[in-house]
């Protein structure tokens, strides 16, 4: 048994990712079973690192200091365009601030505002590292924990048994083989289908391609968050870095705030961000960038940015005027669920930015970090209920199907390289399925990206390394098409979904679009609210 598997596990359960979603699962697992469960959480970096809670502002939005319950509930539905599901909306305007409070058990402090818990931090530019860092220490210090870091996971399998088998490679080329009652899926990342995203670049839509292989649904895919101020200055990472005052302009000087009556940069950015993004696009498209850009003058003093702005622009020396487009920041879309938050697969679990229907068509500022908390919390209470009353099985180390997902992956000459597919993936998503569609252009992506994935087999794996490139590229792929085929299915403009042919937004659409996989084919059902 086990041949080229190095290290076998057996957990009660297997966690994928290690932000806020992944590292809050075990948390709350443990006030509610006192550390009984055995848990292994597996991590592509560090633990906590290379995460986007890492480099979140720390903002929870929830209903406190004024803000209700009703309040939350309705401008996250009307941010969502109606088409969020409304009972997973409740049950987080519900449980969030308790949940988000709980973590002051762990020493981290908030300052509250009108609908805002945010983190209290030293670091003003991540403040979301004291997240990850009381999380990260609470983890590595309890019993029955085993921490697999720089672990890729490559599959799942279940097995006939009612267990999992979760096959994954180290970056030293090691695979190994995690057999759990439960899986917990918590990667997220997929505006990373975009070579502009300001998401940490080692997330590549992992749990989105592995649900999908499973034959899991994804709703709601064609709704991407782009933010209109991504750094784009050669050399330098694609960070939003959000400017409030200042001249936003045009190879001809044109202030583009002023000519798209958008009143002024601070409310572009904060109310009308989507249009901001869609003016920048037109500008570039017609000609009148610069080198495929904008340039922002900053008219804000050292004390008047934001601590985030002027802590950015300190680290990466920038000057004005900055050049400037907007960057792919989080997907609206994911694996669709039940009201109590459980896949159609018994005992396999989706938390945080991989849960579809919480934020419809657009999320609100802050939504990202209370989603992940809350899914988290009643994921944990699923599991516990799962784990004492529902499994029926016995768990052994098992190698049901773990060679054929080895197989897959096996070493093979091919005349393409895993890593330069991924980037024409990436690239061709933001020239024709980017913050402007159209029929044309989402069709042109779409035949271009099926071609690639009926030239899988020419795709080289000449190493370990390139086990973990494959993959990656493998799950960008299939992630990308179906962001592109939601895209052309909705024939309107919608939240964070824009089409230059269907410019407005069609009360007849009030609709989510589901994307399986089957077969090596892609189908579609397009469903009422």
């Amino acid at each position: 048994m086990f041949e080229i598997i190095r290290k076998g596990y057996v957990v009660d359960v297997a966690i994928v990712g290690s932000g806020l979603a992944g590292l809050s699962t075990t948390y709350f697992l443990d006030t509610l079973m006192s550390e009984r469960v055995r848990v292994a959480i597996i991590s592509k970096s560090s633990l906590g690192y290379g995460t986007s809670t890492y480099y979140s502002a720390g903002a929870f939005r929830c209903p406190v200091n004024g803000y209700s319950v009703d309040d939350y509930i309705r401008d996250v539905v009307e941010g969502g365009r109606y088409i969020n599901k409304r009972s997973l909306v409740e049950l987080i305007a519900l449980k969030s601030v308790n949940t988000i409070r709980s973590l002051e058990r762990l020493g981290i402090r908030f300052k509250a505002s009108r609908g805002t818990l945010r983190v209290v931090s030293d670091d003003p530019l991540f403040q979301g590292r004291e997240l990850v860092l009381a999380l990260k220490d609470y983890v590595v210090k309890r019993p029955n924990t085993v921490v697999l870091e720089n672990t890729h996971m490559l599959d799942i399998v279940k097995c006939g048994d009612g267990t999992f088998n979760t096959v994954c490679i180290t970056t030293n080329g090691d695979y190994v083989v995690i057999t759990s009652k439960v899986v917990v899926l918590a990667t997220g990342g997929a505006a990373n289908v975009y070579v502009r995203s300001d998401n940490p670049q080692q997330l590549s839509c992992d749990g989105h391609g592995v649900c999908l292989r499973l034959g899991l649904p994804l709703i709601d895919m064609e709704f991407i968050q782009f933010f209109p101020l991504g750094i784009a200055e050669p050399g330098r990472p694609t960070f939003m870095i959000p400017f409030t005052k200042g001249r936003l302009v045009n190879k001809l000087g044109e202030d583009i705030i002023v000519k798209y009556g958008l009143g002024s940069l601070g409310k572009a950015i904060i109310v009308n961000r989507d249009r901001l993004s869609r003016y920048m696009m037109l500008e570039v498209m017609k000609g009148d960038g610069v080198d495929g850009t904008l340039l922002i003058y900053p008219e804000e003093s050292d004390e008047e940015l934001s601590s985030f702005a002027n802590e950015l622009r300190r680290r990466l020396g920038l000057r004005p005027p900055i050049k400037v487009l907007p960057t792919a920041h989080f997907s609206m879309g994911g694996v669709e669920v039940s009201d109590d938050l459980e896949t159609s697969i018994n005992g396999l679990y989706v938390v945080g930015e991989l849960v579809g229907g919480i934020h419809g068509a657009n999320r609100l500022g802050g939504n990202a970090l209370t989603s992940c908390i809350v899914t988290a919390e009643v994921v944990a209470r699923s599991i516990t209920d799962y784990i004492e009353n529902r499994f029926r099985g016995s768990i052994r180390l098992s190698d049901e199907g773990v060679n054929q997902v080895v197989n897959e992956y096996r070493l093979r000459e091919g005349k393409y390289i895993p890593s330069e597919v991924r980037s024409r993936i990436r690239n061709l998503m933001w020239s024709k399925a980017g913050v402007i569609r159209s029929n044309d252009s989402l069709k042109e992506c779409i035949d271009e990206l099926l071609s690639i994935h009926e030239e899988l087999g020419k795709v080289r794996i000449g190493g370990h390394e390139e086990v973990i490139k494959y993959s990656e590229m493998l799950n960008t792929l299939l992630t990308s098409i179906t962001t592109t085929y939601s895209a052309l299915l909705r024939r309107e403009s919608r939240g964070a979904h824009f089409r230059l042919d269907y410019p407005e937004e069609d009360s007849s659409w009030v609709k989510s679009i589901r994307i399986t996989y089957s077969n090596g084919k892609f189908n579609y059902e397009i469903c009422e609210k």
